[in-house]
């Protein structure tokens, strides 16, 4: 028993830098989903998700499938290009890992501004599901809604 116990706790000691090293790196991916929004940067936001990903919006809408994420680069694109604006930040951000698999929960707060608009606050709850495909974690679903205080 003392053997089992000693084989169980030398495991624990290698899987805890990894476990924290992966939890670093889902959180670094939540922070660069808000910094390529924030700065236009479509390339950037869309290698963040895998394809086929599932979304339910801000705006309470059906379950949206992203079958391409071409299609879906260039309507982000268009966006951008009119002059769609975000100052978003992920806000106390937490992160479990189940395998392969995390789950990240944070509030997003900031402003988006339509083109030749004034900037309208942001007060939102999100979580994503992502995956963890080659060396990358990908977004799967994601879930948005508003945050009533």
């Amino acid at each position: 028993m003392k053997i089992v116990l000693s084989i169980f706790t030398v495991g624990l000691l290698f899987m805890i830098p990894a476990l924290a090293e992966e939890m670093d790196d889902v959180t670094e991916a939540v922070e660069t989903y808000f910094t390529s929004l924030n700065a236009g940067d479509v390339d950037g936001w869309i290698e963040l998700f895998a394809e086929g990903h599932t979304t339910f919006a801000g705006g309470g809408g059906m379950l949206e499938k992203e079958d391409s994420l071409e299609e879906q680069r260039r309507v982000r694109q268009a966006g951008v290009d009119t002059g769609l604006a975000r100052n978003l930040a992920g806000r106390h951000i937490e992160v479990r890992i189940y395998g392969m698999t995390a789950v990240a929960t944070n509030y997003v707060v900031g402003t988006l501004t339509v083109p030749g608009g004034t900037p309208q606050p942001i007060l939102r709850r999100r979580t994503a599901v992502l995956v963890k495909q080659g060396d990358r974690w990908q977004i799967v679903h994601r879930h948005i809604s508003s945050l009533r205080l």
